[in-house]
């Protein structure tokens, strides 16, 4: 039957399976006996024949197989253990199955749970009734209590008391302001390099918007197009040519008036190097004066905007390193008085005195 013939390779395996040998007893697995595996070489191992009650191996935290140690002297290996309850470590018989044999949550609790917790404190309370005292005391003491914002870990650190220091104490507060300076410092000389870069790219802005003017005004003074190609300039021709192509316009108009040939950046050129000589409507060219205009207006308020957030800030950090190099007077006597809020006298006099008592505001005198 094809159901036999599935079944009987499961049973093959499964006997397969069960005939390898664990631990060091070299016995089958065996689904009542509590085993454990090691850590290092994964090998199972019968709690029993490793010499580890069943009860502790929710505690291990590393093991490590006798077969491993013994193999390995040199590395001093050993079986680690994590910290148990201490609800059960208070039982009457901690090493019975009743108490709690679970390990502690670390750092933030030495009990395993809330529960364990409140356990043992009622065993405390109880103990100490036992013993005479009286449970309605016990509030006094703990009716103040809040929940801790911190967990503090003890450190095994020993302390060099004879050791000399190896640098002359510095006042924290010295050390505290020396850093907020240099942390100034630093911002100051980020944001003083970001101004001086703008500042630049806003000459040449500025110098773009002269240029516009100029190219548009002989525009309308000639019958052409007018576009100059050097309103495409970058930073480095900017930086070369900058100051000649505005003084170009005023040798174009002599030359324009004399009908002679210019001299233009040291080389001789014709009417129309620089300048587009197409009828007044060029088409490659249409609107380039509003088109030049509306762009570097655009630029300038776009660069004096943040020129101006970049002049408040370095005038705030040079204003915080100033306070703390000479910090406001704090004296009493240096602080202007307060006007007196008290109504000013009647006649020459203060307030009328009863039986020869001032009278305050709010009490009465008693009789």
């Amino acid at each position: 039957m094809p159901v036999d013939t599935k079944e009987e390779p499961e049973d093959e395996d499964s006997e397969r399976e069960d005939d390898k040998l664990y631990c060091v007893c070299k016995t089958r697995y065996d689904e009542d006996r509590v085993m454990i595996a090691c850590d290092r070489c994964d090998e199972w191992y019968h709690t029993q024949c490793v010499n580890m009650p069943d009860l502790e191996v929710d505690l291990v935290d590393q093991f490590i197989c006798p077969v491993c140690i013994q193999s390995n002297p040199h590395l001093h290996l050993q079986t680690t253990y994590k910290l148990r309850c201490f609800f059960g470590l208070k039982h009457t018989d901690p090493s019975s199955s009743n108490a709690c044999h679970k390990p502690s949550r670390g750092a933030f609790s030495k009990y395993c749970s809330d529960e364990c917790g409140i356990k043992y404190m009622q065993m405390r309370i109880s103990q100490w009734e036992r013993s005479g005292g009286k449970r309605d005391k016990l509030w006094e003491s703990v009716k103040n209590a809040e929940k801790r914002e911190g967990v503090v870990v003890c450190a095994d650190v020993k302390m060099e008391i004879d050791r000399k220091p190896l640098t002359a104490p510095v006042s924290a507060q010295k050390r505290k302001a020396d850093r907020e300076i240099a942390c100034l410092n630093t911002r100051l000389e980020i944001v003083v390099r970001e101004r001086e870069m703008m500042k630049r790219e806003m000459d040449m802005v500025l110098w773009r918007e002269k240029l516009v003017k100029l190219a548009s005004e002989r525009a309308e003074s000639v019958d052409e197009c007018g576009w100059d190609q050097r309103l495409c300039f970058g930073e480095e021709e900017w930086d070369d040519f900058g100051a000649e192509v505005l003084d170009s316009y005023e040798e174009k108009a002599k030359e324009e008036a004399s009908d002679d040939i210019m001299q233009v950046d040291g080389v001789t050129t014709s009417h129309g190097e620089w300048w587009c000589t197409g009828k007044k409507k060029c088409e490659r060219h249409a609107g380039w004066q509003k088109l030049r205009v509306a762009e570097v207006a655009f630029d300038k308020e776009t660069k004096e905007t943040i020129l101006s957030t970049l002049t408040t800030r370095e005038r705030e950090i040079r204003k915080g390193i100033e306070d703390i190099l000479y910090p406001p007077s704090t004296n009493p006597s240096q602080t202007p008085s307060k006007p007196s809020l008290a109504s000013p006298p009647i006649n020459g006099t203060g307030k009328p005195r009863i039986n020869g008592e001032a009278v305050e505001k709010g009490k009465k005198k008693k009789s």
